[in-house]
């Protein structure tokens, strides 16, 4: 259960009119002016080419996401069936992730995002990989984040062991997308679950918050905030759905950009201290511009494959720019 002060902060901006949320966006960038330099971070991670006016991200290996599943995914989720571990490098080996890790660091990439399907209780399989994880870190100097899917015990316990630097786990709050979306027999509890044994056991956690992920429609955000919000996470990082092509939710718009900036301002009320990211997986073009701009007035701290128009907004507000080709979870190393 949060405590009043942070359900208030996070119930105000979902329940409070148009006119209120705007003034509660000038309210968030306050905040964030008061615990944050004028410094905004933009990250590059990934194999995807980038190429805008302030930035060019051209080394495929800079920071890769690796899959330790290849294509398999065992929940098949609506938003994604699997698709988006067809951009992963396959790794179902310790030996096969440790020769892709030399590859990274042989191209001058400096960490990578290891991931992978689930399984069918919601965890993804990384125990065979925690050593090789660490020997990644200590031989290779490279750095390691994980998706982490649901965890146990001994996960967590695996992956404080791999020192790895940090864990990334959706969050959802909503039983009915829990079970209908990602076809999936846990709970929320589940994921509160978890965020806690991560915690506990000294993980550096980069909670992620969903929106839109039931039909595009506000379904448990606000109790997945609420349920990080009194945990001690290293970031906070926000994303959206993306309708992908050959899934049940190829025709399903995103969430209305209010309902996401309800979703940002919450966030950045509710931990205000906290490094708080709009994440790769949201949708570009002109509603991607859209929401970065929202982004910046609500006060985020960085942006993973920035659109120009954060850019120049970012400018505008005379924030110094700073450009990393990493994964965003690791705002939380970043000194400023």
């Amino acid at each position: 259960m949060s405590s009043p002060r942070c359900s208030q902060a996070v119930d105000r901006p979902f329940e409070c009119s148009p006119e209120e949320l705007t003034h509660l966006l000038r309210s968030a960038y306050k905040v964030r002016s008061e615990n944050f330099p004028d410094v905004i971070h933009f990250y590059f991670p990934g194999m995807v080419h980038f190429e805008a006016s302030f930035y060019r991200a051209m080394n495929p290996y800079r920071f890769p996401a690796v899959s330790v599943t290849g294509k398999v995914c065992q929940l098949n989720c609506d938003h994604c069936r699997g698709r988006l571990l067809r951009r992963m490098l396959p790794a179902g080996s310790p030996e096969k992730l440790y020769e892709v890790a030399l590859k990274v660091r042989e191209e001058g990439g400096t960490g990578i995002l290891v991931s992978g399907g689930s399984l069918a209780d919601g965890s993804v399989p990384l125990k065979p990989f925690f050593k090789v994880m660490r020997r990644i870190k200590e031989e290779l100097g490279l750095s390691v984040v994980v998706h982490t899917g649901l965890v146990d015990e001994e996960t967590a316990e695996g992956l404080a062991s791999a020192g790895v630097d940090c864990a990334m786990i959706d969050v959802v709050g909503s039983n009915e997308t829990i079970r209908g979306v990602l076809h999936l027999n846990r709970s929320v509890e589940d994921y509160v679950h978890s965020l806690e044994l991560l915690e506990q056991h000294g993980v550096p956690l980069a909670p992620h918050v969903v929106v839109g992920l039931q039909g595009g429609r506000l379904r448990g955000e606000r109790e997945a905030l609420k349920a990080v919000c009194e945990r001690k996470i290293a970031s906070l990082v926000i994303v959206v759905l993306m309708p992908l092509e050959a899934t049940p939710m190829e025709k399903t718009p995103p969430p209305p950009l209010r309902d996401v900036l309800r979703v940002v301002v919450a966030a950045r009320m509710a931990k205000p201290k906290t490094p708080l990211l709009l994440g790769c997986a949201r949708p570009r073009g002109r509603y991607g511009g859209a929401l970065d701009v929202l982004g910046v007035k609500a006060g985020v701290n960085g942006i993973a494959y920035p659109s120009e128009a954060a850019y120049r907004l970012s400018v505008k507000r005379g924030l110094s720019v700073v450009f990393h080709d990493e994964c965003c979870s690791l705002a939380w190393r970043v000194k400023n």
